[in-house]
C-alpha cells in the first residue's frame, strides 16, 4: 500500500505539469494566430490548428523527468509512429505540418537531423543512416532483433513504414525546444506587443485563466476544446485594456435615443421605471433616465464587443455602484429623518446621479454611471424609495440584457 501512494504522489506532479504545458502551448499559438486560425487541445494531436491556413499537428513533452528526443527515446519514436498512423488512418489530413515541443532545452541527434531536413534527398538520406544505426546494413538487419521491445514497438513501425510516407513527415516535420519555463516564453510574447512591460503579468494571468476555463467549459459540455483566434483576440484586446492605463477616457458609442425609442421604452414599463414612480419623479427626470438607462446599455455593448473593458470590470464597477450607493442611503437616512418616503427618495437617487465614477480607470461619459445605476435599479440591486423592494416584488421586473 505504501509503494502504491509513493508512486501516486510522484506522478501525479508529473501529470500535472505535463497538461500545463500543453495549455501553455494552446495559449503560445493562440497569441501567434491570425485571423480565421483555430487552436484545438487534444483533438487530431496533444495541440493542433490551422495558422496561415496551414494545418498542424503538434506532440508537447514536458522533459521534466527525462529527456523525449534522444535517440533512443520512447517518446520520439512514439510520437512518429502516432503521426504515421494518423496519416494512414485519415485522422491527420494531408499537408499538415508536424511539430514536436520540448519545453527543456534538450537536444537530440536524430531529432535535430530530421529537423533539419529541407528536401526529399535530405529525408531519404536520413532515413537510410538510421535505418542502418538501427537494424543495420540491408537486407538481413542483424541488429533489428536486439532492439529493447518497448523501444522496438515504436522505432520499428517507423523503420518499416514505406519511404514515402516517412518522406512526407520528416519534410513536415519541425522541432521546436523551450527554456523551461514555457509561461515565461509567453510573458517574452506578450511583452514583445506595445502594451507596457509593467502590465505584461497583468495580462498573462488574465489569458491563461481564460483559457483554461473556456476549454474546461467546452469540455464540460461534452464539445472540441476548439478556440478561434477571433474570439481569443477580443478577450487579449479587452484584458490589454483592462491594465492599460496609458489612455484615460473611454470614448461613448451612443447617441441620443430617438422619440420613438424613448416611446417603446416606456411602453415596457420597466422596473427602473417603476422605482421612479414610486417617489413621484417629475417627467423630465424620467426621460433622463431613460436616456442614460438607453445610452449605457449601448456602450456596454460595443466596449464589450470591441474588447475595450474587459466583462469582468463591468461587474466590479455595478459592485462599486452598489456600494455608493448603500453608502448615500445612509446618510440620507439620517439627513431626512422624519421626511416622506417620496422625498428621502428623491434625495438618495439626486445624490447617487452626481456621483463620477470610473471604469477600469478611466472616464466615462456623463450617461454612464447614471444609466448604470437605474440598470441596476431595473434588476431591484438598488432603489429609491425606502420600501421599494416589497412594493416591486412580483412585479414582473424586466433586466436589462445589454
Amino acid at each position: 500500500m505504501t509503494k502504491k501512494s509513493n508512486a501516486g504522489s510522484t506522478s501525479a506532479p508529473g501529470q500535472f505539469y505535463g497538461y500545463g504545458i500543453q495549455e501553455a502551448r494552446f495559449l503560445h499559438h493562440l497569441l501567434r494566430s491570425q485571423p480565421g486560425d483555430t487552436v484545438a487541445l487534444e483533438c487530431i494531436d496533444d495541440v493542433s490548428g490551422t495558422q496561415d491556413g496551414e494545418k498542424y499537428a503538434e506532440q508537447v513533452k514536458s522533459g521534466l523527468a527525462h529527456n523525449p528526443i534522444s535517440d533512443r527515446s520512447i517518446d520520439l519514436w512514439k510520437t512518429f509512429a502516432n503521426w504515421l498512423n494518423g496519416r494512414r488512418s485519415g485522422k491527420i489530413p494531408a499537408g499538415t505540418k508536424f511539430i514536436l515541443y520540448v519545453a527543456q532545452p534538450y537536444k537530440g541527434k536524430i531529432a535535430q537531423r530530421l529537423g533539419d531536413c529541407e528536401s526529399k534527398q535530405d529525408a531519404k538520406a536520413a532515413i537510410a543512416d538510421i535505418r542502418k544505426e538501427f537494424w543495420g546494413d540491408a537486407p538481413e538487419f542483424a541488429k533489428r532483433a536486439s532492439i529493447p521491445e518497448k523501444l522496438g514497438k515504436h522505432l520499428n513501425v517507423v523503420l518499416a513504414a514505406s519511404e514515402r510516407a516517412l518522406v512526407d513527415i520528416i519534410q513536415a516535420f519541425a522541432l521546436e525546444r523551450g527554456i523551461g519555463a514555457p509561461y515565461e516564453e509567453i510573458a517574452a510574447e506578450v511583452a514583445a506587443a506595445p502594451i507596457g512591460a509593467e502590465n505584461v503579468e497583468q495580462i498573462l494571468n488574465q489569458l491563461a485563466g481564460w483559457v483554461h476555463i473556456t476549454i474546461f467549459d467546452r469540455i464540460q459540455k461534452g464539445q472540441p476544446a476548439i478556440v478561434s483566434r477571433d474570439e481569443f483576440h477580443t478577450e487579449y484586446v479587452a484584458a490589454v485594456r483592462k491594465f492599460d492605463r496609458s489612455d484615460t477616457i473611454l470614448a461613448t458609442f451612443a447617441t441620443p435615443p430617438s422619440a420613438q425609442d424613448l416611446e417603446a421604452e416606456r411602453l415596457l414599463d420597466q422596473t427602473y421605471l417603476r422605482q421612479l414612480n414610486l417617489i413621484g419623479a417629475e417627467q423630465e427626470t424620467i426621460y433622463d433616465a431613460m436616456n442614460t438607462f438607453l445610452m449605457a446599455a449601448i456602450d456596454r455593448t460595443q466596449w464589450a464587443k470591441r474588447g475595450y473593458v474587459h466583462r469582468s470590470s463591468f461587474s466590479e464597477y455595478e459592485a462599486a455602484l452598489k456600494r455608493i450607493w448603500n453608502s448615500k442611503k445612509m446618510a440620507v437616512k439620517v439627513q431626512m429623518r422624519g421626511e416622506s418616503p417620496e422625498d428621502f427618495g428623491t434625495v438618495l437617487l439626486s445624490s447617487c446621479l452626481e456621483a463620477t465614477v470610473p471604469l477600469e480607470g478611466k472616464t466615462v461619459s456623463t450617461h454612464f454611471t447614471p444609466g448604470s445605476f437605474h440598470k441596476l435599479a431595473n434588476t431591484l440591486d438598488v432603489g429609491w424609495h425606502p420600501d421599494f423592494a416589497n412594493l416591486l416584488k412580483g412585479s414582473g421586473s424586466v433586466a436589462d440584457a445589454a
